[in-house]
Order: structure tokens, then sequence, then C-alpha cells
């Protein structure tokens, strides 16, 4: 008896500790991130067929993003991390970013200073959006990507993100370059349940301001 009651107090002792390294290491510092600009910073949740991922994003200022920053310095970081949730059935393998016409990146790629994790096969710049592929390397049920970066000379703002697995994909709202100045926070909260459901153009935003 004293035996059963061991293994099961080990049992349950190992599956806490599980759960608490996956919820540490997934949430990877970059939700509600202190370095991060104010607004643009938090956790976006995207439905897949019946299955749930998240991903974690922060936008950063020039020179204030503590990881690996490819530009020196001088421009913002637009980062994202990718968690797979724990009662997924899907595997992950593809994420993208929407970016507006006009709106250049200057690099792309990724980096483990908030916590390694599944690194894409590709990633870069095609048909106004930033992907990442992971394909064979599919994120599945309690894996989570590395983080995942992309640089412009401009400010955020809100947009689209899309996530792809097991032939379907869901789409939220996840911070973008602007060509438009950046907005205030307060506006933001205005205009993100409109966000979720279609994406406006400047014209209609303006008319919402």
């Amino acid at each position: 008896m004293k035996t059963i009651k061991g293994n099961i107090t080990i049992f349950l002792a190992c599956a806490i500790t599980c759960a608490f390294v996956f919820a540490v290491s997934a949430e990877a510092s970059l939700c509600n991130d202190p370095n991060a600009m104010t607004g643009f910073t938090g956790r976006t949740s995207f439905d897949i067929m019946i299955s749930e991922a998240d991903v974690y994003y922060a936008v950063y200022a020039p020179d204030t993003y503590p990881g690996k920053d490819l530009t020196g310095g001088s421009e913002y970081i637009y980062a994202y991390q990718i968690i797979n949730s724990p009662h997924a059935n899907v595997a992950i393998d593809f994420f993208s970013v929407g970016i507006s016409s006009g709106v250049v990146i200057d690099n792309i790629y990724t980096d483990n200073t908030y916590g390694s994790g599944v690194d894409p096969l590709l990633s870069n710049i095609f048909a106004q959006s930033a992907w990442f592929i992971f394909a064979d390397q599919s994120l599945n049920s309690r894996e989570w990507s590395k983080v995942l970066i992309f640089t412009s000379v401009l400010s955020p703002t809100m947009g689209f993100g899309t996530i792809s697995g097991g032939g379907a994909s869901g789409m939220a709202a996840l911070p973008t370059p602007s060509m438009s100045p950046v907005p205030e926070p307060a506006t933001i909260a205005l205009l993100l349940p409109a966000i979720l459901i279609f994406k406006p153009n400047r014209r209609e935003i303006s008319q919402a301001k």
C-alpha cells in the first residue's frame, strides 16, 4: 500500500513539475515584456479546426530588444513565439504575419534569448507577408517555436497573422509594421474588436477616430 501511495506521489510530482516547466518555457517572456512598446505585447489565440494555438508577441522600439538584434539597434523588432496547446490535436506547420503594401522588412530570423524551441525550416518575405514554414519540423502538442523575428524601420499597428496545420488555418490579430504613426493604446483597444472581424482600410480607421 505504501508503495502504491509512493508511486502516486512521485507521478503527481513529476506531472506538476512537467506542467510548470512547460508553462515557464512556453511563455518565453514575450507576453507583457516590460522592454516592449506599450500596447504591443501580449498573447493572441488561434483556432485551427477543433484545436488551438497561442502566439506570444512583442514589438520593441529601436535599441530596446534585449535579445539578438541584427540591426545593431537601428530598427523596430517584431517578435513572435508560437505555443501549441497541451490539448492540441493538430501539428502547426506554417505561420505568417501580414505585411501592408509598401512596407519594407530588412531582416527575418529566429532567436532563442527567451527560450529555445523548434526552429522553422524556412523563413522569408513573400506576397505581402512574413512567413515561417515548419513542415517536417511541425510544432506538435506541448511544443513551442523559437522566437520568430523580423525587423523594419516602420513603427507598429495591429494587423493579422495566420497559423496553419492539419489542412486548416486560423487568423487573428497581431502587430505588423505600418506606414502610419504609432496609434495610442486607447485607440488600439477601441479598434481591436473590429480588427478581429475584418481588416479596415485607413479611411475607415480615420472615421472611427
